[in-house]
């Protein structure tokens, strides 16, 4: 067929073997072999991904990530996980990246969304890395170190839920009204929480991490505190009615606000993002390196430790010591409540 040549060399042509196989031809050599060539694999499936894309390719993010991909795809590399032949999902994942960034809604839950956007309720929990690193790509400073993270940031969550909340809180609104925070405690959506004020001051503000902590904490501490539920990494509505009510709080007295939560990196992550919601640092309660080493274990992750080591603070103390040998992760479970030390009685 003309696609390669067989040579030998003065030596071979006296034993008769062939010295090498010489291409002359490479598209001859393709057809035979019923391959494509990467170049136009890359180029077809780029067109493929544009045409499934629809209008959304017109978008300078999208289509900058369907050319990224490209260009590797051409020397037989993945992109983002993505091979030559991933055309519908790899348009699902931009689809579902540039959607969570464009939310402008209400917290909602993650296979809603999913559905509603690429009619599969399921496409998001299968491709989330995927997804969050397409996100990261276009925007680094987005919050979160995990994929959940992320998109509860941005209001994407695992499911939509109020604040959980205990204080001296009253709320006068169009069908609704309170007095007083609820005992042991109360779930507000945000809406509420927007028409909420504070009857009173509070003598602390105490952000707690996990639900488990948080019902004790309000069941078993007394006092004028205000208590708020994180939920972990906080999704954005929740987020939004924390600072909502710090703010609050702060207006009408010098309370201060501590944060406890788990001795670990997923736990200094959450009171990063949170102290940076509010923009005032926070006191972290029951998080000491002394309470780790009597209490913990051996450090799993250490996912956005280094970055978080150089803020400084508490917060950056912590971090650089769970980096180090002698660093120790402890759930905060593993502590009865008690209140800060300022105002145990």
């Amino acid at each position: 067929m003309g696609a390669v040549a067989l040579e030998r060399d003065r030596l071979a042509e006296r034993t008769g073997e062939y010295t090498r196989i010489r291409l002359k031809d490479a598209d001859t050599l393709y057809r035979y072999l019923h391959r494509t060539p990467s170049l136009d694999a890359a180029s077809k499936a780029r067109q493929s991904v544009l045409a499934r894309l629809g209008d959304l390719s017109k978008d300078e993010k999208v289509s900058g990530a369907v050319v990224a991909a490209e260009n590797e795809w051409r020397i037989n590399k993945r992109r983002h996980g993505f091979g030559v032949n991933d055309e519908e999902a790899f348009a699902t994942a931009l689809r579902l990246a540039h959607g969570i960034l464009s939310w402008s809604g209400p917290d909602i839950d993650h296979r809603t969304f999913s559905r509603r956007l690429v009619n599969d309720s399921k496409a998001l929990e299968r491709q989330e890395g995927r997804v969050a690193a397409l996100m990261r790509e276009w925007l680094p400073a987005l919050p979160g170190e995990l994929a959940r993270e992320t998109f509860e940031a941005c209001g994407v969550v695992r499911r939509a839920h109020p604040l959980f909340l205990r204080g001296p809180l009253e709320i006068d609104m169009e069908g609704f009204q309170l007095r007083g925070g609820g005992a042991p405690f109360i779930g507000l959506p945000l809406p509420a929480i927007k028409a909420a004020r504070l009857s009173r001051p509070a003598s602390y503000v105490i952000i707690i991490e996990n639900p488990t902590s948080f019902w004790r904490y309000c069941n078993e501490m007394e006092g004028d505190y205000l208590a708020l539920l994180s939920d972990g990494f906080p999704a954005r509505d929740v987020l939004q009615g924390i600072v909502t009510l710090v703010r609050a709080a702060r207006r009408i007295g010098a309370a201060p606000a501590y944060h406890w939560g788990d001795i670990d990196a997923g736990g200094v992550r959450i009171a990063a993002h949170l102290e940076d919601a509010l923009e005032t640092p926070l006191r972290l309660h029951e998080m000491s390196q002394e309470l780790a080493r009597k209490h913990g274990g051996a450090v799993a992750s250490k996912a956005g430790l280094k970055r978080l080591a150089e803020r400084g603070g508490e917060l950056g103390a912590l971090a650089a010591w769970l980096l180090s040998p002698d660093g120790r992760a402890m759930e905060q479970e593993a502590l009865d409540p008690s209140p800060p030390a300022e105002f145990a009685q």
